[in-house]
């Protein structure tokens, strides 16, 4: 946690420290995995090697290789956010282990922009990308109480 949050230290999220969404991100995933240590780790970690210069190697070194794997798993890569999902797709179907950890941050994600701290407009973008990210990742087994909560905060409901 601390080493997440000195590294997002001049981030923000919204009108928050960034260090708001990496609590929610543990705190969702915190619901539903709570005695993974590893898990828990990598939520707090989720954005540093996309946002933050941290690299994998530097992961593994501090926090072994288990978080290191998972957070590179949900970690995106490419020129733009289409290449950096289907990245992120191709990583947790190598690493289903990372697919709590993903989906609790676009639960945060998708809950904070609901809820007028993030960004309102995203919760469109979402929607949209919602078919090809449930596609890929639900068959992984998550929780299927986490898809629910998902689907509910992008206005889905029971109808999915």
């Amino acid at each position: 946690m601390e080493f997440a949050i000195e590294k997002h230290k001049d981030q923000t999220y919204g009108e928050k420290p960034y260090s708001y969404h990496l609590q929610q991100t543990a705190i969702t995933l915190g619901t539903y995995y709570d005695f993974n240590v590893s898990l828990m780790q990598a939520a707090w970690l989720h954005d540093v090697v996309e946002d933050c210069c941290v690299t994998v190697e530097e992961l593994n070194e501090l926090f072994g290789p288990v978080v290191a794997t998972l957070v590179w798993a949900v970690s995106g890569t490419g020129l733009n956010r289409k290449e950096c999902n289907e990245s992120i797709c191709q990583k947790l179907i190598l690493c289903p282990s990372a697919v709590p950890v993903k989906l609790a941050d676009r639960i945060a994600n998708v809950e904070a922009a609901r809820d007028g701290v993030g960004t309102p407009s995203l919760i469109e973008r979402y929607r949209q990308e919602h078919d090809a990210f449930e596609r890929v990742l639900k068959p992984l087994r998550v929780e299927v109480a986490m898809w629910k909560r998902l689907n509910d905060a992008l206005g889905f409901g029971v109808t999915r």
